[in-house]
């Protein structure tokens, strides 16, 4: 693919893009481990907590181990991204750049099993939820929830190679990469670049 890898991702320089993606991960992966938690609440009978506009508990009574297994897995998931994204945030400020392209290679690893896992999972409960999926509210909100978050954190894989490549470059060439002459007029290009500058 010939845009691959990006110079910036819309005004963005592609190591603000990536903390961008690191608390953007932050902040939907605590809403959506929350919601695990929920979930595993009302698969209590015994707690008589129902989720409003979502599947009763009952429904799915005979299938709880897998239930628990989802939101178990999807749970502890979203705490390794939580704290990876926080690691990740560290190293781009403070870690020297080294360090920084070694733990960005390993979360994007990391990122694309949680994508995958998280995949596998969705498909579990929303095949088991069938057409009540687009009549109960709260699962019209989670679905909606997760096919958004799958569709950035894909666009988050292709923004965190991206600085995986350039940082990459850094390393190889002490220099950064010569971005194209509009980017430069738009300011885009980092004003503390050391070095001559290879052009691409």
């Amino acid at each position: 693919m010939g845009f691959l890898p990006l110079d910036n991702f819309l005004c963005w320089k592609l190591k603000i893009a990536t903390l961008a993606v690191c608390i953007y991960t932050c902040l939907v992966a605590t809403v959506a481990a929350l919601l695990e938690i929920l979930d595993v609440v009302a698969l209590n009978a015994d707690m008589n907590f129902e989720i409003s506009g979502g599947f009763e508990s009952y429904w799915r009574a005979h299938a709880w181990e897998g239930w628990l297994a989802c939101n178990l897995v999807m749970f502890f998931s979203h705490l390794v991204m939580i704290a990876f994204s926080v690691l990740l945030i560290v190293a781009i400020k403070i870690f020297p750049t080294y360090y920084e392209f070694n733990i960005t290679k390993w979360y994007l690893g990391f990122f694309i099993c949680y994508i995958l896992v998280e995949l596998g999972t969705g498909l579990y409960k929303y095949s088991y939820y069938g057409n009540n999926t687009f009549r109960l509210g709260y699962l019209v909100f989670t679905f909606i929830y997760w096919i958004a978050r799958t569709i950035i954190n894909i666009v988050g894989v292709i923004i965190i190679a991206s600085r995986i490549s350039e940082v990459d470059y850094e390393i190889k060439y002490g220099e950064k990469k010569d971005l194209s002459s509009w980017a430069s007029r738009g300011n885009l290009l980092d004003a503390t670049r050391s070095g001559a500058v290879t052009p691409r």
